[in-house]
């Protein structure tokens, strides 16, 4: 009788098990539904706001967060003044466009919203011609200064929203970063790709969404958005005040004085928008484009094409 019972018990606990773990089953389909869902309904609600974004308060405020960027804010892991980054720049150029450093040799190159220069400067030690284009008067200052060296190397300030008189084009487009910080990304790539020759590539780093079955994706999403709301009403000065003492006191997930600038980055530009890989492929693909793929196995979208 005991025996029984005991098997009657664990038949009891199995079924709940089972019970819990087909509810369990059930929400993680609900949740993966409605990511695409959600995925394709923010999509459509881009190109809807497209026409209205320049004039609207937070993309001004993007604009301003780039320009106090790059006139003040303190080196980063990621930018010349780190000797480690200037020994990996050109690397990483060729790692993000997959093509060899012999083959910038005397191509020409727009990178699209240079910033501070640091990729600028990276193609023009392996000999290309480049031209800096960005929204922001600061920072082609330090592009200029950067790239000083190099007597080919040019800037020029455009606003990517706006219609630009580039009479010229291009062996490489290049543009790390940028495009997602615009409020109308479609729209920026659509004057940025006839840019490029044909036989020419295309690179671009867009900010991706978070990879499912990737926990660390979803909280680093999570952990920019939660300090972009905490540290919305501040002013510039003040966030950046604001992001000295949490790194100060390692309230982030990764923490150091050489990330002070890449979270500001983060979290300072109020449009900071997130793109599945298929999306911006049937740009590409609409564009004319071939050879799209993905160099990089991460979050964020780094994206090489060739234009047929």
């Amino acid at each position: 009788m005991r025996i029984v019972s005991k098997l009657f018990r664990r038949l009891q606990s199995f079924r709940k098990r089972l019970g819990v773990e087909k509810r369990l089953s059930m929400l993680e389909a609900q949740v993966e539904y409605l990511e695409y869902e959600l995925s394709r309904n923010v999509s459509l609600l881009r190109y809807l706001s497209a026409p209205v974004i320049n004039d609207l308060p937070y993309a001004r405020q993007t604009r301003s967060s780039f320009d106090f960027q790059w006139d003040l804010l303190p080196p980063g892991r990621y930018n010349l003044d780190n000797e480690e980054f200037r020994k990996d720049a050109a690397g990483y150029v060729c790692q993000f466009t997959g093509l060899p450093a012999e083959w910038f040799q005397g191509k020409k190159v727009i990178d699209v919203g240079c910033g501070a220069g640091r990729y600028s400067w990276a193609m023009s030690t392996m000999g290309a011609e480049v031209l800096s284009v960005d929204q922001s008067k600061h920072g082609l200052e330090r592009c200029a200064m950067a790239c000083a060296d190099y007597p080919t190397h040019r800037t020029r300030q455009i606003d990517l929203l706006q219609p630009f008189d580039i009479n010229e084009q291009f062996d490489l487009v290049w543009s790390f970063g940028v495009l997602h910080h615009t409020g109308d990304t479609y729209g920026a790539f659509s004057r940025v790709h006839p840019l490029v020759k044909p036989g020419g590539y295309i690179f671009m780093m867009i900010y991706g969404e978070p990879r499912q079955g990737y926990i660390d994706d979803y909280r680093a999403v999570a952990e920019y958005e939660c300090w972009r709301r905490k540290t919305r009403n501040m002013g510039l000065s003040e966030r950046l005040d604001a992001v000295n003492e949490a790194m100060a006191q390692q309230k982030f997930l990764v923490n150091g004085p050489l990330h002070i600038e890449g979270y500001f980055d983060a979290i300072s530009p109020l449009v900071a928008d997130l793109y599945s890989f298929a999306e911006i492929e049937s740009w590409l693909i609409e564009a004319g484009f071939c050879d799209i793929r993905q160099t990089v196995d991460t979050r964020n979208l780094h994206i090489s094409a060739r234009k047929v």
